[in-house]
């Protein structure tokens, strides 16, 4: 080889190596810039939601009302009850933990995430009284001295198949997290409010439960109706709990206005030997459907009875229809499989015109069961037996705003007395879990702010057969590898030429 050609061979040589030089110094420096720059979005926390229904963001209603929050100078307390960096990790509350920091983002919500475990002090700040059952992954929200609760398993509806499997999920928690806040922000509480005036068990007599209602974020107050001329704005519902008087043409009156714009109403009327009839709101009881016996209900099966006591009735949970509203009523109960109890009860039964009502029993007696006259003004009353006799029902009355009403022939076994009697509480508990969760059936104590649940979107690619899925596997993954080794056999050549 020449002088010449020896020159040139190094002179290209040079170059290839400057090129190749230069192309790894490039390759090297996009790998750090990227680095760097992915270091610096995960410590700014900043993320781009390209969802398809923007799952990990919050929808325009709750945007625009915490904007509105946020020029008002409100602000919000947000208490949770778990720490940020264990759901960030876990794929299965992603979507929460981008909420969340949506909510942040904003100035007029206070973000404390803390672990219930590790900082009892800060529980003990939020709940000093203990009025609320808190667990990991509830929340607190508190705005001024309202505050209400969110259970952390309302984040998210699941839908399982009739073997328990798992086939859908969606985050329906931004809807009930904004209504929270808007509920303690504009101070509105739903109340369970006591009928009084009539010789009913007063309020005092069930503070077990009231604390219970509000843990729901319910109040419970009375209501004297001889005193007003309508049922107050924030009622959830009427509850009448052992009257030993009936109401008066006048109180009726109310009580129907309420009640026909889509008001509720809870019966609870224990057995009374008084020779008078309800008739008032008997009244009212035939707007649902509904029929009060006189009567007493007893067991003569001593297997269906608590020992010595044959009034303390062993009944049946009735199973209602999976495409009801109220399903949810008992199933879970049933589920259970604990006894069901009811004291000294009085029966009802039922009728339904033409589909006027959405109307099914929810606690019923064995056929052994017994219902003596009991009181009313009948001058022959019959015994009821060889039936399953109803000791607790509920109706929807469809031409009155979906008003509902559920009635139980018992106040007793939801007062104080029973609920904490060690021989009684056992028994009654699944009445009383019967009874809260026909509140939130008949009035949802959240603030509804039409914000839809959003279900985990994921691209699909259809392999339509498997000569299709060869073909797609060659294109994507064997031919850019065929093309690199090619390139990379024309770099390796045209070096060492």
């Amino acid at each position: 080889m020449s002088t010449k050609q020896q020159k040139e061979y190094k002179f290209r040589n040079w170059k290839n190596t400057k090129f190749a030089s230069m192309a790894w110094i490039l390759v090297i420096l996009i790998l750090v810039i990227a680095v760097i720059i992915n270091m610096i979005v995960m410590r700014l926390d900043f993320n781009w939601d390209i969802s398809a229904n923007k799952q990990f963001s919050l929808s325009n209603t709750t945007e625009s009302y915490l904007s509105e929050l946020d020029e008002q100078d409100v602000t919000v307390d947000f208490y949770l009850l778990a720490d940020m960096n264990d759901i960030e990790n876990d794929i299965n509350s992603l979507t929460l933990y981008r909420v969340l920091r949506a909510y942040e983002n904003h100035d007029c919500i206070n973000l404390i995430d803390f672990d219930p475990n590790v900082d009892t002090e800060t529980l003990e700040s939020i709940n000093p009284d203990e009025v609320y059952s808190l667990s990991t992954g509830d929340m607190i929200i508190r705005c001024g001295n309202n505050t209400r609760r969110i259970p952390g398993s309302s984040m998210y509806l699941t839908y399982t198949d009739d073997e328990g499997n798992t086939i859908d999920e969606e985050f329906s928690g931004e809807n009930l997290i904004t209504g929270t806040i808007k509920s303690v922000v504009e101070d509105f509480t739903p109340t369970v409010y006591f009928l009084t005036g009539h010789g009913e068990k007063s309020l005092d007599q069930y503070t077990t439960f009231t604390n219970n209602l509000i843990n729901y974020n319910y109040l419970a107050k009375e209501l004297n109706l001889s005193e007003t001329d309508a049922v107050p704005d924030d009622a959830a519902l009427i509850l009448v709990a052992a009257p030993t008087a009936d109401i008066t043409e006048a109180e009726e009156e109310i009580l129907n206005t309420y009640l026909e714009a889509g008001g509720n109403i809870t019966l609870m009327m224990s057995p009374n030997d008084g020779e008078f009839a309800y008739t008032n709101l008997e009244n009212i009881m035939e707007n649902y459907g509904f029929h009060m016996d006189y009567d007493r209900v007893y067991e003569t099966n001593s297997n269906y009875h608590l020992s010595g006591d044959n009034t303390m009735v062993l009944c049946q949970l009735t199973e209602l229809e999976d495409d009801s509203e109220a399903a949810d009523l008992t199933s879970s109960l049933i589920n259970q499989g604990i006894y069901t109890f009811m004291p000294e009860s009085r029966s009802f039964t039922y009728y339904d015109e033409g589909g006027k009502y959405t109307i099914a029993s929810l606690i019923t007696t064995y056929d052994t069961a017994v219902g003596e006259p009991y009181g009313g003004v009948s001058d022959d009353p019959e015994e009821i037996e060889g039936t399953n006799m109803i000791l607790a029902a509920h109706s929807t009355n469809n031409a009155w705003n979906s008003s509902k009403m559920v009635v139980f022939g018992n106040a007793e076994f939801l007062d104080d007395e029973h609920i904490t009697s060690e021989t009684i509480g056992e028994a009654v508990i699944i009445p009383v879990y019967l009874m809260l969760s026909t509140i939130s059936w008949m009035y949802d104590s959240d603030m509804d702010m039409g914000i839809d649940a959003k279900s985990s979107s994921y691209d699909y690619i259809a392999l339509q057969n498997e000569s299709f899925a060869t073909t797609l596997i060659v294109v994507l993954t064997i031919i850019p590898i065929v093309i690199l080794v090619i390139g990379v056999a024309i770099w390796v050549k045209r070096r060492n030429s």
